[in-house]
């Protein structure tokens, strides 16, 4: 009879074999839990490829499209932007071995946007994962973490496999990091071999002035510059001046987008037991002012002279779409580059 080490190691051994199978692997490819072994065993291309891990914007769980959340994979390195719900698994389906992710950002802290960042903690701590990795994000991240891991405190006392010397607490494998409260323009905020990343505020949140919102939320674009190519991910926004400084030149525009008229009626069939009527035309103004219209994608492009760019986060994104238009209509008068309306797991 087998014994629950037996298990566990032939658990393990499933995982090498398939989740982290290499992303074109073949039956008798050589795993890429063999390669990360020994990395001169193959050839990686490092040709940088932004994968749309989760293309559905809003905190609604859907079958077709998956939380927000976006790899860029440089070689053998990895870094997300956004981990909504669900991302482990997209990760999976786009061949994206954990152990291979250096660093998180976070564009703003509503719950699609952050929600799977205690189980992308939890796993990578869970297989041995020990290297400090920054969760670089919006004032709040640093308090997020230390909660999160505090609050996972009862699964470091059940430990797996922890061997002789025990398992390191999960705080000491984060190193998340607040991004400044104001920044009016493009500002570093992490460099390594691979890659330069950039941040600015956008227009995402409208709040009274004085408020407490006001004086402590904020929500950021990205600019991520490599030797080859430049990505801008919008995050969530609304019309923004210092978006359109933040993607000069870029090469592709990763841009969340809004189907104005399918979200409002999708917003007025909810049943006030979801959204209360007293907060509908609220609602509604967030919708129409803090997201960004096809209109307002073409004019942002054009200004910004990007090459491409790619719509994610689509509003409402219901199940069984067929009909895209309304995520296109009005790009075109003012830009004439390529539009793609992404799926999960594409790769640009």
């Amino acid at each position: 009879m087998p014994t629950r080490l037996h298990t566990v190691g032939a658990c393990l051994a499933l995982l090498a074999g398939t989740a982290l199978a290499a992303p074109n692997a073949t039956p008798g490819a050589t795993p890429d839990s063999t390669l990360d072994a020994a990395p001169h065993a193959a050839v990686v291309d490092a040709t940088p490829q932004w994968i749309t891990l989760g293309t559905g914007g809003g905190p609604l769980i859907r079958r077709d499209r998956s939380e927000p959340a976006n790899a860029l994979v440089i070689g053998r390195d990895v870094y997300l932007f956004d981990v909504g719900s669900g991302v482990e698994r997209q990760m999976v389906g786009a061949h994206i071995p954990m152990a291979r992710v250096r660093a998180i950002f976070i564009s703003h802290h509503h719950i699609d946007h952050n929600a799977d960042l205690g189980q992308v903690m939890a796993s990578r701590w869970m297989f041995n994962q020990y290297t400090p990795m920054p969760v670089i994000g919006p004032p709040g991240t640093e308090a997020m973490v230390d909660h999160l891991s505090e609050a996972m405190r009862a699964v470091e006392l059940a430990p797996i496999g922890a061997g002789a010397g025990g398992k390191k607490p999960i705080r000491q494998t984060v190193a998340p990091k607040d991004l400044a409260l104001d920044m009016d323009t493009p500002t570093e905020i992490y460099k390594d071999g691979n890659i330069r990343v950039l941040a600015i505020t956008n227009t995402h949140y409208h709040f009274a002035p004085g408020s407490k919102e006001a004086q402590t939320a904020r929500s950021y674009a990205f600019r991520v510059e490599t030797k080859d190519r430049t990505f801008v991910y919008t995050g969530d926004t609304g019309p923004s001046r210092h978006v359109e400084q933040l993607a000069q030149g870029a090469d592709v525009l990763i841009s969340e987008v809004i189907d104005i008229p399918a979200i409002r009626a999708e917003l007025l069939k909810a049943p006030p037991s979801i959204l209360p009527r007293d907060q509908l035309p609220e609602m509604i103004k967030h919708m129409e002012e803090d997201h960004l219209t096809p209109v307002e994608i073409g004019k942002l492009a054009a200004a910004a002279k990007v090459k491409s760019v790619v719509l994610t986060h689509l509003a409402p994104g219901s199940d069984g779409e067929t009909d895209l238009s309304g995520y296109t209509n009005g790009i075109a008068p003012t830009y004439g580059g390529p539009v793609t309306v992404a799926k999960d797991l594409q790769r640009f």
